[in-house]
């Protein structure tokens, strides 16, 4: 079974983890199924007019699994999913960006909104322009700039990448292989 476009459950199982090259190797086969799954999806209908709600559909995937990958969970246990997307959203370089407050509405109004309702929530809407959050006029909800909100993805991913290679976090790198393993369970 293949687990990304270019790595099987059996190249995952095979690996020496205490070795470098084996350990490089695992970032890389997280990067390939990340990238095929999310990313090149994103950027294959970024440029299409009325696609935010897609692109935000995909980067929430996106953040729950990038969570679960950090806290090394199966699946985000019940009831956690906000707190699963305030801490994400909360973190650099997310952080730069959200308060608790606006990551709690993000989870109500477009996590929730789009996987439970097929829309978003409250007066909360997508823009490819202004700032990546931003309240409305309103203060009932916020307005993503889903072209920014996805380019600081990127960076939390790539930097996400960069721990795990360099090992500079214990516990996030054996977070990443207990998810791991359970995928290829």
């Amino acid at each position: 079974m293949y687990i990304s476009p270019r790595y099987s459950v059996t190249d995952w199982k095979k690996l020496n983890l205490t070795t470098q090259p084996d350990w490089r190797t695992a970032v890389r086969i997280l990067k390939d199924r990340l990238n095929a799954r999310f990313f090149d999806a994103v950027e294959a209908m970024d440029h299409q007019d009325f696609s935010g709600f897609a692109v935000l559909a995909l980067d929430c995937l996106l953040i729950e699994t990038l969570q679960q990958f950090k806290e090394g969970a199966d699946e985000t246990p019940r009831r956690k999913g906000e707190q699963y997307f305030v801490t994400f959203l909360t973190t650099a370089p997310f952080s730069a960006y959200f308060t608790k407050a606006s990551a709690a509405k993000f989870y109500d109004h477009f996590r929730c909104g789009i996987l439970h309702q097929a829309e978003i929530k409250a007066t909360s809407r997508v823009w490819r322009v202004g700032q990546l959050v931003s309240p409305t006029s309103d203060g009932r909800g916020i307005i993503i700039n889903r072209q920014l909100f996805h380019s600081v993805l990127r960076k939390a991913f790539a930097d996400y990448l960069r721990t795990l290679r360099n090992r500079t976090d214990a516990t996030l790198c054996q977070n990443f292989v207990k998810k791991m393993s359970y995928i290829c369970r």
